[in-house]
This record gives C-alpha cells, sequence and structure tokens, in this order.
C-alpha cells in the first residue's frame, strides 16, 4: 500500500480533518460524507479548493461502498461507537474522534470489536501531540521534579449551542426563542456530562505520567446555565493511578469566558504547569537554582516547522499523519483501542461517582494484558535539547 484510501465520516469537526487528509502525500481522500446538505456544500468548497475531485456522499453506506482502506469518524459522541464499528466490521481502519465512546458497555463493544476484526482503531485526541507536553514527558522521565504526587487538568469551553436546526446550523436556546425558531433539536453535548469530555485532559496526563486510572471520586455543579439546562455547569473529578498519583479534572462547558486549557504537574521537588493564556511554560526543577522565582520556557502547541494553522497548533494534522504512517508502515497506532479506553471510561465512571454523590467507582483494567508502559512517546519522540529558559516576572 503506497498511500492509504481513506474516508471522512461526519463533515461538522470532520472539515478540519478533511483538508488535513487532503493535504498529506501518503494519503488519498477517496470520499467525504455528511446528512446535511450545508456542510457537504462547504466541503465540496475545500475539496475544490484543494485541487481534489473528491466526491462528497450523503450516507455512510454509500462511503463505505468505496472500499476504502479506513475511515476518520468524525460524527457525534452518542454515534461513534456504531460507526466505528460498522467500519470495522467492514475492513477499515479507523481513527475516532473523541470522546470515542459514550458508555462504559460501548467501550466493551469496540474493544471486541478491534479485535474480532483485527483492524487498527485509534483516538485522535490530539492535544497528546501538543509540544510541551513532550518537554513534560522528559522532564518528568528524567526525575527533574521528584516523585509526582499530583497532577491537575482543566478545560474551559463555554458552548452554549445546544440546538440544531434541520439545516445543521446550531443556536443556543436563548437565540432560538428570541428568533422564534420552533424547528430544533437537542444536539448530542445538550445533555452529555462534562466531565465525559475529559480526554482533552487525562490523555496527556496519563502519557506525562506514563500511568493509567483505578478510581474516582466526582461531584457535579448546579444547572444554572439557561442554554444547557439538560447538563451540570461542571464537574471535579479526582483520579487515583497505578502508581499512586492523584489527578484532578475539572471540565466545564457553561461558564462563558474564554476557552482555555491548564495543566499542572506536582512533583515532592518541583514541578511544571502550562495555561492557554501564558503561551508557555513555567517550571521549577529540583536542580536549577531558583532564588527569584519560575523557570519560563518557551513551549507551546507546535514544535519549530509545524504548520501551526492545521487545526489546535497543528496537532490535528499530526494526528493524522500518524494514524496514515502507522496503517501504512503496520506498526501499533500511537492510541490504540485500550489506550483509548483508558482515557475515555474515567470520565463515563466518574459521572456515575457524581450521581452517587461522589462515592468512590472503581476503574477496570481493560486489557487483556496488564497495562505496563505507554508506547505513545514511541511515535512521537521527545526533545533533544531544552530551549534557554526565560526569567519569570511575578507581579510586584
Amino acid at each position: 500500500m503506497d498511500k492509504l484510501r481513506i474516508g471522512i465520516l461526519g463533515l461538522g469537526r470532520g472539515i478540519t480533518h478533511l483538508k488535513n487528509f487532503l493535504s498529506l502525500p501518503e494519503a488519498e481522500v477517496i470520499g467525504a460524507c455528511d446528512r446535511f446538505p450545508l456542510l457537504r456544500e462547504r466541503a465540496q468548497e475545500h475539496i475544490a479548493a484543494a485541487g481534489a475531485s473528491t466526491p462528497v456522499l450523503n450516507e455512510f453506506d454509500e462511503l463505505l461502498a468505496l472500499r476504502p482502506d479506513a475511515i476518520m469518524v468524525a460524527t457525534n459522541g452518542k454515534l461513534q461507537v456504531e460507526h466505528a464499528c460498522q467500519a470495522l466490521n467492514a475492513g477499515c481502519h479507523v481513527l475516532s474522534e473523541v470522546p470515542g465512546a459514550y458508555t462504559q458497555q460501548e467501550c466493551m463493544r469496540l474493544r471486541e470489536t478491534v479485535e474480532y476484526t483485527g483492524k487498527t482503531y485509534m483516538l485522535a485526541e490530539n492535544t497528546c501531540y501538543w509540544d510541551f507536553f513532550r518537554y513534560f514527558r522528559k522532564w518528568v522521565a528524567a526525575d527533574r521534579f521528584g516523585p509526582i504526587s499530583i497532577a491537575e487538568g482543566e478545560y474551559i469551553h463555554h458552548l452554549p449551542a445546544t440546538l440544531m436546526r434541520p439545516d445543521g446550523s446550531r443556536l443556543s436556546p436563548t437565540a432560538a426563542h428570541a428568533a422564534g425558531h420552533r424547528d430544533t433539536t437537542p444536539i448530542w453535548r445538550a445533555d452529555q456530562p462534562p466531565i465525559q469530555y475529559l480526554t482533552h485532559d487525562l490523555g496527556p496526563l496519563l502519557e506525562v505520567l506514563d500511568d493509567r486510572c483505578i478510581s474516582v471520586s466526582c461531584r457535579s455543579a448546579p444547572c444554572h446555565s439557561p442554554d444547557a439546562p439538560m447538563r451540570s455547569d461542571g464537574q471535579i473529578a479526582l483520579f487515583e493511578t497505578a502508581k499512586g498519583t492523584l489527578i484532578k479534572i475539572m471540565v466545564t462547558l457553561n461558564t462563558r469566558r474564554p476557552s482555555e486549557h491548564r495543566y499542572r504537574i506536582f512533583g515532592i521537588e518541583g514541578g511544571t504547569e502550562w495555561f492557554s493564556y501564558e503561551k508557555a511554560a513555567r517550571r521549577f526543577s529540583r536542580e536549577a537554582d531558583h532564588k527569584d522565582g519560575w523557570d519560563v520556557i518557551p513551549i507551546g502547541l507546535g514544535a519549530h516547522g509545524d504548520d501551526t494553522s492545521a487545526g489546535h497548533g497543528g496537532a490535528d494534522l499530526k494526528t493524522a499523519r500518524h494514524f496514515t504512517r502507522a496503517i501504512l508502515a503496520g506498526t501499533p497506532a500511537p492510541i490504540d483501542v485500550y489506550r483509548a479506553i483508558e482515557y475515555t471510561l474515567p470520565g463515563i465512571l466518574a459521572n456515575k461517582s457524581a450521581d452517587l454523590g461522589g462515592a468512590p467507582v472503581p476503574i477496570p483494567d481493560i486489557r487483556r494484558t496488564p497495562f505496563t508502559h505507554t508506547h505513545f512517546w514511541d511515535s512521537l519522540g521527545l526533545p533533544d535539547v531544552d530551549p534557554d529558559p526565560i526569567q519569570y516576572q511575578a507581579l510586584a
């Protein structure tokens, strides 16, 4: 196989994947599919701009009839397992958008289908490809902070557009009421427990720590938002890992403020953190002289030379490229079905804990053989040299 023949299912979020796979010399997009005319028209514009002649189809069966090697599943979160299993059973490899699965039963169905078909499944968790996490992993592996006791991740993303019109456009309940629209239906996020959208936070932290979660306790905030009355305004979960580290994850989709990610690593002799709005990492390591405070390390979403316009600082393109190269080389996917479930299932069980008032819930090991260590960094690699630190200027 010289090129991966791939089809794109879902052209909302999938429009980014369409553009990225069209740009990959190792891939050929043989079809794209969505039921909404508005999204198909937008896709046709991007295909024409790329100088391609990819057909844009209405139904998934039409896409599978083209006999692609792989399917990029970018449909809504409550349909991703159904579509992934349909593709796997049709003989296709699968790259799936997050969260990948919505229930524990779906996680098990996905695992069993991958094992039965022998096809490759990869979760498209793009945050794992952000460049600063390579440095986090390097520093943790080099024991620059001593034993890691605590890690934190926060995801703040205001998503009030929880209704969909028949043409596929989205708007908030407030806007729908003001415009007099009565033809709307709730989207899949409308009642999604926010903690179940935690893979952007938990996934990369598990890779940095080379670990997996074994239990969780979670609590839910009230439901005050008029634009998302069926979901909590936010949830906070506390996970225990197999190595004994505590990971705190907070997700809010209802808070009206700029979207951002925050990550923190706490070792007993130092630590590091990265906040979206600072656009650099702060580091406090045990072998450095920190009499004047933190070191600021100028690292961000994309590495030097990355196409940072290609979605999420270039991470979306890296995800597509690494999936494609794994299939062509016959090597394991960087985030295979077992690791994907280790990102996703903890959030599902965290919501179960919240329903139980915060009672701890165990997280089972879903592997056929016990987890020993991550293979994610085998393909991505770690940096050889750190950028020169900048002196941190604390507020007076």
